[in-house]
């Protein structure tokens, strides 16, 4: 959805449900009450809250590396969080540190209009923006909701390798018009620079990893190796008709960019951290958070009676974290609510 649609989403559902929607109104405080319940203070004065929700999602505090400090105090500096638009970089070439749904899109973006670019390479994964006769996102939400009723479990949080696995990236994709595939050696193809890994900066030098090959390599099978075998078990589970499989694609262009880059004689202007966020709930006057900072929690129920969390990257599973799978979150912890009201 563009922007202003999305927006008007927001407002449309407000006013159906005819909520009391307080704006500019910064939760600055969430505290234990006396006996029971929450003192929650804001800018727009102090509440007093039987149940709190945590619903401000997992992209809170943009992420930028500290070797950050490391670079040359005039090349400009900007995270994805504060990006726009091309005309917020100066002239000159652009360093873009990863490789994830944003870096990715801005990328091309920057490309489209002219702009020089050196691209950080990441592991996040590329895949096809639509597979099978659907779209990525479709086969992503049938599964989450309907995988577990046929056995197939592999969009569910149970069934992360570890917990540090709730914050990977997203498929690397596309939803400019009409949404589409971006492919890596692509954007090389047509003079993006692409790099390994950025690991250190030097004297107003900066090192990337010498593993690119490999890495592009890892970017190219993921979607292969673990999303494709899902989608194809639920359509076979379920019966549904649907195209079959494109065979993977085949690419064996490489890029042969030094792993070493002097910014000054590249004309390496800015830098744009496609880095990522860190979750923040500061605002929690006492101990519920995991060293990971996320909520302890049983499907948004978290420890401390009264609080809850929903919209959080993988709560219950993949789809927890994005408006159109946040629903199933919600309706369990709205009943929860609802039924330790009832019981007072």
């Amino acid at each position: 959805m563009l922007r202003d649609d999305l927006i008007g989403h927001f407002r449309h559902y407000a006013e159906r449900i005819d909520a009391p929607v307080r704006t500019g109104a910064d939760v600055t405080r969430v505290a234990p009450a006396e006996g029971a319940g929450f003192n929650v203070a804001t800018t727009q004065g102090s509440w007093r809250a039987r149940n709190v929700v945590l619903a401000t999602g997992g992209y809170q505090e943009p992420k930028i590396p500290a070797l950050s400090a490391q670079l040359p105090s005039h090349i400009r500096q900007l995270h994805t969080d504060s990006y726009r638009s091309p005309g917020q970089l100066p002239e000159g070439a652009v360093l873009i540190v990863g490789t994830g749904q944003s870096g990715g899109q801005i990328a091309e973006e920057l490309l489209a209009v002219g702009r020089e670019i050196h691209l950080a390479v990441s592991t996040c994964p590329e895949a096809p923006r639509r597979y099978r006769g659907q779209d990525l996102l479709y086969w992503m939400m049938q599964l989450a909701q309907f995988g577990p009723g046929y056995g197939l479990n592999g969009l569910t949080v149970g069934q992360l390798p570890s917990p540090a696995a709730r914050f990977a990236c997203n498929p690397l994709v596309s939803g400019a018009d009409g949404g589409h595939d971006i492919h890596l050696r692509d954007l090389g193809r047509r003079g993006v620079r692409l790099q390994g890994h950025l690991e250190a900066a030097d004297d107003g030098d900066v090192v990337f990893s010498d593993d690119l090959p490999e890495r592009l390599g890892l970017v190219e099978a993921a979607f292969y190796q673990r999303m494709k075998p899902m989608f194809d078990s639920y359509i076979a589970a379920t019966g549904m008709s649907a195209p079959e499989p494109e065979p993977p694609r085949k690419d064996d262009w490489l890029p042969s960019e030094p792993a070493r880059l002097n910014l000054e004689a590249a004309n390496v202007t800015s830098v744009l951290w496609a880095t990522g966020y860190r979750l923040d709930f500061s605002i929690l006057d006492f101990p519920v958070l995991d060293e990971w900072n996320y909520p302890r929690h049983h499907r948004g129920v978290t420890e401390h009676p009264g609080l809850y969390a929903v919209g959080l990257p993988w709560l219950t599973g993949h789809g927890s974290s994005i408006v159109a799978g946040v629903g199933r979150d919600a309706e369990y912890i709205a009943q929860h609510i609802a039924g330790n009201i009832a019981g007072r």
